[in-house]
């Protein structure tokens, strides 16, 4: 079998196995469990199914949660705009950890030791706000909303 990774935007909200089937007037088999926790899902063509809790947080976040997944969509559109976008959106994420990781690092509170100095990481952090203000100008150009 091949592997794939999926990316997709759902609405979806805590629902058990019994509630589901409660739901859909159907009858509850009888090796599942009606309290088996879960969420009920509806997908962007109006196809509702019922997900495991396991499962499906293994599978999705909230938007909001993690910032870099909230690009996802933005990275698989066929608009280069929006690629345009989810690249400028992850880069300004990315820069901004670092700038935090730096001051956790100046101040001795990571919760790690890194093996780069200080130097090293500041350096990248200077070549990716130098990316950023490249990309700032290039939607300018391009007349891309950021």
């Amino acid at each position: 079998m091949k592997n794939y990774i999926g990316t997709k935007r759902i609405e979806a909200e805590p629902m058990t196995r019994g509630d589901y089937n409660k739901y859909r007037g159907w009858t509850i088999p009888a090796d599942k469990n009606p309290e088996d926790e879960g969420y009920i899902v509806k997908y962007s063509n109006d196809y509702i199914s019922w997900s495991p809790k396991q499962a499906f947080e293994e599978t999705y976040s909230e938007i909001g949660e993690n910032p870099l997944y909230d690009t996802a969509l933005l990275m698989k559109s066929n608009d280069f705009k929006d690629r345009f976008r989810a690249e400028y959106y992850q880069l300004k994420i990315r820069a901004n950890g670092l700038k935090t990781m730096l001051k956790k690092y100046k101040n001795n509170t990571l919760p790690f030791k890194p093996n780069c100095t200080y130097k090293l990481l500041f350096t990248q952090l200077v070549y990716m706000e130098n990316y950023i203000i490249v990309l700032e100008e290039r939607a300018k150009v391009e007349d891309i909303e950021l």
